[in-house]
């Protein structure tokens, strides 16, 4: 099978299209994939990663202001058009695959104009600006949550929830995952993320936090981003816990399965993770995300009282301090929280894309 992957930005777009590539590489040895993405963005990294080939396209987000910046961005939103199909006529994909990000919408824009059937999925509860304009002519619309808010077509939309990649489905024990990162198995271990740039806000926190805490009470793993990781190393060695610091953490399924309690932002691979690990946490919605889509995913882990949401104009290091030492002193609420997080977790995700995109090829799922 030949099928075009698109999309990417962000970990939380690129992170779906790797579960979804493994699970039709695990089906379809010969699988044959192109990604195409924003030229220089994370995508370029992950299909590297991947060794799969990789076209760039050089495109930006539409303004939301009105400026004369709109009639630049729409020329290069042709260009990246006629590249698309220069693309896909070459490639002859049977199939393409949208993940979000607006780099997605030349190419899928394009695809289905020609013919091609095209799927997309949307990782967020609320449905981003690209999806939603792609969604009226797209042959299958993946939603991650039930409760998805925006407008497409509800005949072709299917509840599959987010799919993680396969470390995140068959994790390591904690002992083990504890021992690879240098912790004590008998102290808490509190993971912290804002994501793979790092998030200045919950930095600042924790450079407070993990001075608060004696070397008994808990252990930390920080995923800074690489600009924050020097004021972190400085932080950490002025505190009596222990604190791994990392710019980025490369088996973030096994520092997941080392934690008790995951520190994170809201965004949507990053909460499908930390459902299929099971894990209490903190939420800490950022609150430039477009259209507030990370307010919407920790409402629902919120909601079903997995999470603990804090907002980040409130995200201070003794309220943080605060809700780690609550959580941390309450084993039963843990453990109740786990069993929440567990509750929104869709181990088959992965499995279930892989399956409707193969019966659209080969049983001629016809193109709307």
């Amino acid at each position: 099978m030949r099928i075009l992957v698109t999309g990417g930005g962000t970990g939380g777009h690129t992170s779906p299209a790797t579960a979804i590539i493994e699970e039709l590489q695990r089906r379809d040895p010969r699988l044959a994939v192109l990604w195409v993405g924003r030229t220089g963005a994370i995508e370029s990294r992950v299909a590297a990663s991947l060794t799969i080939p990789f076209r760039g396209l050089a495109v930006e987000g539409w303004p939301r202001r009105r400026t004369p910046r709109r009639a630049w961005v729409a020329l290069k939103l042709l260009w990246a058009g006629a590249k698309s199909w220069l693309y896909i006529r070459k490639f002859k994909p049977q199939a393409v695959l949208g993940v979000g990000g607006y780099v997605s919408l030349p190419v899928m824009w394009v695809a289905q104009r020609m013919g091609i059937p095209t799927v997309l999925h949307e990782q967020n509860r609320l449905l981003g600006v690209t999806n939603r304009i792609l969604a009226q002519k797209a042959t299958r619309i993946f939603l991650s949550f039930a409760e998805t808010q925006g407008e497409y077509p509800k005949d072709r939309a299917r509840v599959v929830g987010n799919p993680v990649r396969a470390a995140f489905a068959s994790p390591r024990s904690q002992a083990e995952a504890r021992e690879a990162f240098g912790l004590d198995p008998s102290i808490p271990v509190v993971l912290v993320s804002g994501g793979s740039q790092g998030a200045h806000s919950i930095n600042a926190a924790m450079a407070q936090v993990v001075r608060g805490f004696r070397a008994d009470e808990a252990q930390f793993i920080w995923m800074t981003g690489a600009s924050g990781a020097a004021a972190a190393h400085e932080a950490s060695s002025a505190a009596a816990a222990t604190v791994k610091v990392f710019p980025f953490i490369d088996d973030m399924a096994g520092a997941c399965a080392a934690a008790d309690v995951i520190v994170s932002r809201a965004g949507a691979s990053s909460t499908a993770e930390i459902a299929m690990m099971h894990k209490p946490s903190i939420l800490i919605p950022y609150p430039h995300a477009t259209d507030r889509h990370q307010d919407h995913n920790a409402k629902a882990f919120d909601e079903a009282g997995a999470a603990v949401v804090l907002p980040d104009e409130e995200c201070t290091g003794e309220r943080l301090e605060s809700c780690l030492r609550s959580l941390l002193g309450d084993r039963e609420y843990l453990n109740a929280m786990a069993a929440a997080a567990a509750s929104l977790a869709r181990p088959a995700a992965a499995e279930n894309v892989a399956e409707e995109i193969l019966g659209i090829v080969f049983e001629r799922t016809p193109p709307l």
